[in-house]
């Protein structure tokens, strides 16, 4: 009979351990997907850039994502690399787009420069989107995308009022990579608000966009035009957890402020026969980034609520 209650004790003194484990952060809230930099295109290798094994890839993606329990899958920008010409150009989304079909979680979309190569409103209707940037929100976290090339020259009309802010930034910036581009001032005005709302709400916060915006995530020549004012707004705000982003190919790590800075790499650039793609584990005190690849897995610590 001692040995029973003994054993009884010690059983219950583990399940008190393990409930208050699971309060402490251990129970996993939900799980995303995530992928940057798919980049496909019906044409042959150029460097380490292998364009059309971009397709298979993904269908081992996808396959993977749908054994998993997600909430939801997010593609952080170049979907596609841009082809000959544009009927080629937009069979390689259609392509893309049917293997993403097959996905039983909703996906959502981040406006990459590549994404570009194909007309910004018909990409939007391809895509399902009715903005380039929106948020969603998932089990008290919000989820920001940005459009970084809002002010570009690509995608945008010549007689554009953005297009002629991006070549009077362009002329002014001689340094400047024409392939990258800048959040607006109208974007820059919802994004406070969205940051506000979270605030109030008391939501935790990850953004999501093309392009980096901390150098020593992704190096110089990779980052938003206007990067420095984005951080510093990103900086204000204790609910912003992490900035994910694409676009520099191998991928990158940063920790400032409070904010997790992670570029992953890109598909395009994965090895024969490899991948790059990962799941997010959210928890209470750390996101858990269970890389595939190129992709490497990470714990990412987070102040506990």
């Amino acid at each position: 009979m001692k040995r029973r209650i003994f054993i009884f004790t010690v059983l219950t003194l583990l399940a008190l351990l393990n409930l208050g484990a699971e309060q402490a952060g251990e129970h996993r809230i939900f799980s995303f997907g995530i992928v940057a930099d798919i980049q496909y295109a019906d044409k042959e290798v150029s460097g380490r850039r292998r364009y059309s094994e971009a397709l298979g890839k993904l269908e081992r993606c996808v396959l993977e994502w749908n054994s998993r329990e997600l909430a939801f899958t997010i593609q952080l920008g170049d979907i596609i690399d841009g082809n000959r010409t544009p009927a080629a150009t937009l069979k390689d989304l259609s392509s893309v787009l049917d293997v993403l079909s097959n996905l039983s979680t909703k996906i959502y979309h981040v406006i990459g420069n590549h994404c570009l190569t194909v007309n910004r409103d018909l990409l939007l209707d391809k895509l399902g989107l009715q903005s380039t940037y929106y948020d969603f929100s998932h089990s008290g976290w919000r989820f920001i995308v940005l459009d970084g090339m809002d002010i570009s020259v690509q995608g945008w009309p010549e007689e554009s009022e953005n297009y002629r802010r991006a070549k009077a930034y362009l002329a002014a910036n001689p340094d400047a990579a024409s392939y990258n581009g800048a959040i607006g001032e109208a974007q820059i005005t919802w994004l406070k608000e969205r940051l506000e709302h979270a605030s109030k709400a008391a939501e935790r916060v990850i953004v999501f966009c093309h392009h980096p915006v901390l150098e020593e995530a992704s190096g110089k020549s990779a980052l938003l035009w206007n990067h420095q004012e984005i951080t510093e707004l990103l900086n204000n705000y204790a609910c912003v957890a992490a900035f994910f982003s694409g676009h520099a190919h191998a991928g990158g790590y940063a920790f400032r402020y409070g904010i997790h800075h992670l570029t992953l790499p890109g598909m395009v650039e994965s090895p024969a026969g490899g991948n790059a793609y990962g799941i997010v584990d959210v928890y209470n005190d750390r996101l858990v980034l269970n890389g595939v690849g190129t992709v490497k897995s990470a714990t990412l610590e987070l102040d506990s609520n």
